[in-house]
């Protein structure tokens, strides 16, 4: 389980409840609602807006191996990426910073359409990729040595929402 989806488990549990008229904050893993009550009335309106602005992210990925993994027996390679799931959300400025850490053999991070990503990084060197998560979805991520085992996906969420109050009307 991700921390993002632990952190989603643990944050739909909180809520804080209106007293006295007072606004009542409601934290969802990624959403964050204000819910204003009228004291007269008890009724309460929200409005929905698209967060404004993109963050920047920084992502640093490692090449790994699975222990004991016994290439010629089995057939496939051990080598993996660390992590080998990235979470963004659409409109995100992400940096990507890929060390090899193997001492003999060389990677690629390779990733096809919309980033068209290909790089190969020899043996103890590093690499920094930038790309905008452009749209919603699942990019999947790849080194073109060592398939099938050493591959990853980029999660792009959307964007996230903020709900504004709105006047209440009577």
């Amino acid at each position: 389980m991700s921390a993002r989806v632990a952190l989603a488990i643990i944050t739909l549990a909180i809520m804080m409840i209106t007293i006295g008229g007072l606004p009542a904050i409601i934290i969802t893993s990624a959403h964050a609602q204000t819910t204003t009550t009228s004291p007269a009335t008890n009724n309460s309106t929200l409005m929905t807006t698209a967060a404004a602005s993109s963050s920047n992210k920084i992502i640093y990925l490692f090449t790994a191996e699975h222990q004991g993994v016994n290439q010629t027996k089995l057939g496939i390679p051990p080598d993996t990426f660390s992590p080998d799931i990235i979470e963004a959300n659409t409109g995100d400025n992400i940096s990507i910073h890929f060390y090899n850490l193997d001492a003999t053999d060389s990677h690629t991070f390779t990733m096809g359409s919309p980033y068209n990503i290909d790089k190969v990084v020899a043996p103890g060197q590093n690499a920094t990729f930038k790309l905008k998560a452009v749209e919603e979805g699942i990019y999947r991520f790849y080194c073109r040595f060592h398939l099938p085992t050493m591959e990853g996906q980029l999660i792009v969420l959307p964007p996230p929402v903020v709900e504004k109050p709105t006047p209440v009307t009577k």
